[in-house]
Protein backbone atom coordinates (compact mmCIF):
# COMPACT_ATOMS: atom_id res chain seq x y z
CA UNK A 1 0.00 0.00 0.00
CA UNK A 2 2.85 2.37 0.79
CA UNK A 3 4.64 1.82 -2.50
CA UNK A 4 1.44 2.13 -4.54
CA UNK A 5 0.53 5.43 -2.86
CA UNK A 6 4.12 6.79 -2.93
CA UNK A 7 4.01 7.68 0.76
CA UNK A 8 7.11 7.76 3.01
CA UNK A 9 7.99 4.74 5.11
CA UNK A 10 7.06 6.39 8.41
CA UNK A 11 3.37 5.86 7.51
CA UNK A 12 3.83 2.06 7.74
CA UNK A 13 1.86 1.80 11.01
CA UNK A 14 -1.11 3.56 9.42
CA UNK A 15 -0.87 1.28 6.38
CA UNK A 16 -0.95 -1.84 8.58
CA UNK A 17 -3.85 -0.48 10.64
CA UNK A 18 -5.84 0.37 7.50
CA UNK A 19 -5.20 -3.02 5.92
CA UNK A 20 -6.39 -4.80 9.09
CA UNK A 21 -9.49 -2.59 9.17
CA UNK A 22 -10.33 -3.45 5.55
CA UNK A 23 -9.52 -7.17 5.83
CA UNK A 24 -11.81 -7.55 8.86
CA UNK A 25 -14.71 -6.11 6.86
CA UNK A 26 -14.10 -7.67 3.45
CA UNK A 27 -12.39 -11.07 3.83
CA UNK A 28 -14.88 -13.97 3.99
CA UNK A 29 -14.08 -17.08 5.99
CA UNK A 30 -14.74 -20.02 3.63
CA UNK A 31 -16.17 -22.40 6.24
CA UNK A 32 -18.68 -20.03 7.87
CA UNK A 33 -19.26 -17.77 4.82
CA UNK A 34 -18.91 -14.69 7.06
CA UNK A 35 -16.47 -11.84 7.55
CA UNK A 36 -14.60 -11.52 10.87
CA UNK A 37 -16.60 -8.33 11.58
CA UNK A 38 -19.86 -10.22 11.02
CA UNK A 39 -18.80 -13.06 13.31
CA UNK A 40 -17.82 -10.64 16.09
CA UNK A 41 -20.73 -8.16 15.88
CA UNK A 42 -23.50 -10.38 14.50
CA UNK A 43 -24.33 -8.07 11.58
CA UNK A 44 -22.93 -7.36 8.12
CA UNK A 45 -20.44 -4.49 7.87
CA UNK A 46 -21.16 -1.31 5.94
CA UNK A 47 -18.32 -0.82 3.47
CA UNK A 48 -19.63 2.23 1.62
CA UNK A 49 -17.25 4.52 3.52
CA UNK A 50 -14.05 2.74 2.42
CA UNK A 51 -11.62 4.94 0.49
CA UNK A 52 -8.34 4.46 -1.41
CA UNK A 53 -5.31 4.54 0.91
CA UNK A 54 -3.04 7.50 0.16
CA UNK A 55 -5.50 9.43 -1.98
CA UNK A 56 -5.53 13.22 -1.86
CA UNK A 57 -8.30 14.90 0.05
CA UNK A 58 -9.49 18.30 1.18
CA UNK A 59 -9.95 18.96 4.88
CA UNK A 60 -12.42 21.60 6.01
CA UNK A 61 -10.75 24.17 8.24
CA UNK A 62 -13.44 24.32 10.95
CA UNK A 63 -12.35 27.27 13.03
CA UNK A 64 -8.96 25.79 13.88
CA UNK A 65 -7.53 29.19 13.09
CA UNK A 66 -9.14 32.54 12.66
CA UNK A 67 -9.58 32.84 8.92
CA UNK A 68 -9.27 36.11 7.07
CA UNK A 69 -11.53 37.19 4.28
CA UNK A 70 -9.37 35.74 1.52
CA UNK A 71 -7.89 32.75 3.35
CA UNK A 72 -8.50 29.23 2.13
CA UNK A 73 -11.27 27.35 3.90
CA UNK A 74 -9.76 23.93 3.19
CA UNK A 75 -6.34 22.32 3.56
CA UNK A 76 -4.81 19.68 1.33
CA UNK A 77 -4.31 16.31 2.99
CA UNK A 78 -3.54 12.64 2.41
CA UNK A 79 -5.93 9.90 3.54
CA UNK A 80 -4.07 7.41 5.76
CA UNK A 81 -6.75 5.43 7.56
CA UNK A 82 -9.83 5.18 9.70
CA UNK A 83 -10.39 6.22 13.30
CA UNK A 84 -10.67 3.34 15.75
CA UNK A 85 -12.89 5.24 18.21
CA UNK A 86 -15.34 7.13 15.97
CA UNK A 87 -16.70 7.40 12.42
CA UNK A 88 -13.89 9.69 11.31
CA UNK A 89 -11.03 9.45 8.84
CA UNK A 90 -7.34 9.80 9.68
CA UNK A 91 -5.79 12.43 7.42
CA UNK A 92 -2.27 13.80 7.19
CA UNK A 93 -2.64 17.58 6.85
CA UNK A 94 0.12 18.78 4.50
CA UNK A 95 0.05 22.40 5.64
CA UNK A 96 0.16 21.70 9.39
CA UNK A 97 2.19 18.46 8.94
CA UNK A 98 0.05 16.61 11.53
CA UNK A 99 -2.24 13.60 11.52
CA UNK A 100 -5.84 14.50 12.36
CA UNK A 101 -9.07 12.56 12.77
CA UNK A 102 -11.79 14.37 10.86
CA UNK A 103 -15.31 13.80 9.62
CA UNK A 104 -15.58 16.65 7.09
CA UNK A 105 -13.31 15.38 4.32
CA UNK A 106 -13.72 15.47 0.53
CA UNK A 107 -11.78 12.74 -1.30
CA UNK A 108 -10.13 12.82 -4.72
CA UNK A 109 -9.92 9.12 -5.64
CA UNK A 110 -8.68 9.49 -9.21
CA UNK A 111 -6.54 6.61 -10.44
CA UNK A 112 -2.97 7.89 -10.10
CA UNK A 113 -1.61 5.58 -12.80
CA UNK A 114 -3.69 7.20 -15.53
CA UNK A 115 -3.27 10.76 -14.28
CA UNK A 116 0.53 10.46 -13.99
CA UNK A 117 1.04 8.42 -17.15
CA UNK A 118 -1.38 9.37 -19.94
CA UNK A 119 0.16 6.69 -22.16
CA UNK A 120 -1.46 3.97 -20.02
CA UNK A 121 -4.94 5.46 -20.44
CA UNK A 122 -4.39 5.86 -24.19
CA UNK A 123 -3.38 2.19 -24.49
CA UNK A 124 -6.42 1.10 -22.48
CA UNK A 125 -8.66 3.25 -24.71
CA UNK A 126 -7.17 1.68 -27.85
CA UNK A 127 -7.75 -1.82 -26.43
CA UNK A 128 -11.37 -1.06 -25.58
CA UNK A 129 -11.97 0.44 -29.04
CA UNK A 130 -10.46 -2.61 -30.75
CA UNK A 131 -12.65 -4.90 -28.60
CA UNK A 132 -15.73 -2.88 -29.57
CA UNK A 133 -14.80 -3.25 -33.26
CA UNK A 134 -14.47 -7.01 -32.82
CA UNK A 135 -17.90 -7.16 -31.19
CA UNK A 136 -19.46 -5.13 -34.02
CA UNK A 137 -17.81 -7.32 -36.68
CA UNK A 138 -19.00 -10.45 -34.89
CA UNK A 139 -22.58 -9.14 -34.84
CA UNK A 140 -22.54 -8.38 -38.59
CA UNK A 141 -21.29 -11.81 -39.68
CA UNK A 142 -24.03 -14.43 -40.04
CA UNK A 143 -23.64 -17.57 -37.97
CA UNK A 144 -24.01 -20.85 -39.91
CA UNK A 145 -25.88 -23.59 -38.09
Amino acid sequence: MLSESSLPKYFWADAVSTSCYVINRVLIRPILKKTPYEMFNGRKPNISHLKVFGCNCLVLNNGKESLGKFDEKADLGIFIGYSLTSHAYRVYNKRLMTVEELVHVVFDEVDRRTSENPKISAEEDEQSISLEKLDICAEKQPVDS
